[in-house]
């Protein structure tokens, strides 16, 4: 008797897809909120929210494009992508927070660095 072989497709739902945006947007929300616990945000601050929206943003759509891409995703692989960009997102947070002319990084941008690279482990 010849039996059907199930083939496992890894398949990202649009919900999947809601639920993953959701929650690198509440990363950025949560870096938001403490670096207004002060009550102001300072200009290194500003720009390291801007960079962390975008690569957020890069990482949701390389997670989703994974999924497309490849018919069974396991979570080496997953990891793997996770890894390469937890790298890229950490590089472009300190570029986003050093000072235009001078490239000096403030303690502020140094915290909200530590805090993101905790998040991302």
């Amino acid at each position: 008797m010849a039996e059907e072989i199930e083939s496992l497709e890894d398949i990202l739902t649009i919900q999947e897809e809601e639920e993953l945006r959701e929650v690198l947007e509440k990363m950025v929300e949560s870096v938001k909120t403490y670096c207004e616990k002060n009550g102001k945000l300072t200009a290194s601050e500003k720009r390291i929210i801007k960079q962390m929206k975008v690569t957020s943003e890069d990482l949701a759509d390389e997670i989703i494009k994974l999924y497309k891409d490849h018919t069974y995703v396991d979570d080496l692989i997953l990891l793997d992508v996770v890894n390469r960009n937890r790298v890229k997102i950490l590089n472009d947070l300190l570029n986003a927070a050093l000072t235009p002319k001078k490239q000096l990084l403030s303690e502020e941008a140094r915290v909200v660095i530590a805090m993101v690279s905790k998040e991302l482990m």
